[in-house]
């Protein structure tokens, strides 16, 4: 509720609180109190910001396809790769990194983003939620203490699938938030548009999309909220439940936005108006954290089983 709050200003600020709020709960549950509590208080006081690093530049949601590595060096990890697409990577704060280990799993490692040898490159511009600043960031003997790994080696797919789960609520949360600031525009600007001395509004035309759009938008509301409640009590299923969530709620807040672009008119593809930035903002969801195409799969397979 506070990220679909957060996010109907139409802006990015909800990365912010989503993130850290997600990452620092991956860290508590599975990270050593003396490695992670101090990011935690850091991040808590808004001081930090916490990064996911698992992207790479050939490299989906295939943990196989990692090239960056981590060896076990006189007690201490010492980690080498590129990472592709970190939010928030050149803040200082907690990265929550995943790397092959000497055994060619996968690992999860809390690395500390001003450590000796972590340098973060370009910065990409995106098309929507601006100030998310994804970055490219490079490893080179990045050396992190033992008590930095998360969970057990060669485990670290599984403590992403959990915070991915969390992330596409989250996500799901915020096109909710930016498609129900996008129908008050809609219906805010149909008030206010004249046509033959009277409102749009009071055409059937406008009355029928704006009635698509409330269906929409609560179907996709309450399917979120019922992920974000299994996946707080971590009800088997819940990640089933949390692809569910982006397989609908995605594509149907993107058309709560179009609908609301199409009801402002010539208008709308303006930037005069705010729901030019909120169609920008909604369409970011098809491919972050995981894409809509993966999502189907995993609710696919899961009915299949």
């Amino acid at each position: 509720m506070v990220i679909e709050q957060l996010a109907y200003s139409g802006a990015g600020a909800w990365w912010l609180a989503g993130f850290n709020n997600s990452i620092g709960a991956a860290m508590a549950e599975h990270g050593q109190e003396a490695a992670v509590s101090g990011h935690l208080e850091r991040m808590c006081l808004g001081t930090a910001c916490a990064s996911i690093q698992f992207t790479e530049a050939d490299t989906g949601s295939d943990p196989d396809a990692l090239t960056t590595t981590a060896r076990l060096v006189d007690g201490r990890f010492l980690i080498d790769g590129q990472k592709r697409f970190s939010t928030f990577g050149a803040r200082p704060g907690p990265a929550m990194l995943f790397a092959k280990d000497e055994t060619g799993g996968c690992s999860a490692f809390i690395v500390d983003k001003n450590a000796p040898g972590y340098a973060a490159g370009q910065l990409r511009q995106t098309m929507g939620a601006g100030g998310v600043e994804p970055a490219d960031v490079t490893l080179e003997q990045v050396a992190v203490p033992q008590d930095a790994l998360l969970g057990r080696r060669g485990h670290g797919f599984g403590i992403l699938l959990e915070w991915i789960a969390a992330e596409k609520v989250q996500q799901c949360a915020a096109n909710v938030g930016y498609a129900q600031a996008a129908l008050d525009e809609a219906v805010r600007f149909a008030g206010a548009r004249q046509s033959r001395d009277r409102p749009i509004s009071a055409m059937q035309g406008i009355r029928w999309m704006l009635a698509e759009m409330q269906g929409k938008l609560q179907a996709s509301r309450w399917l979120t909220y019922r992920a974000a409640s299994l996946l707080d009590t971590r009800v088997p299923g819940y990640q089933e439940e949390a692809a569910l969530a982006k397989v609908f709620a995605v594509p149907a807040t993107i058309e709560v936005g179009e609908l609301s672009r199409r009801i402002h008119g010539a208008y709308g593809y303006t930037r005069e108006y705010k729901i030019e930035r909120l169609c920008r903002a909604l369409a970011g969801a098809t491919g972050v954290a995981t894409s809509l195409e993966v999502n189907k799969s995993i609710v696919g397979g899961a009915l299949v089983r």
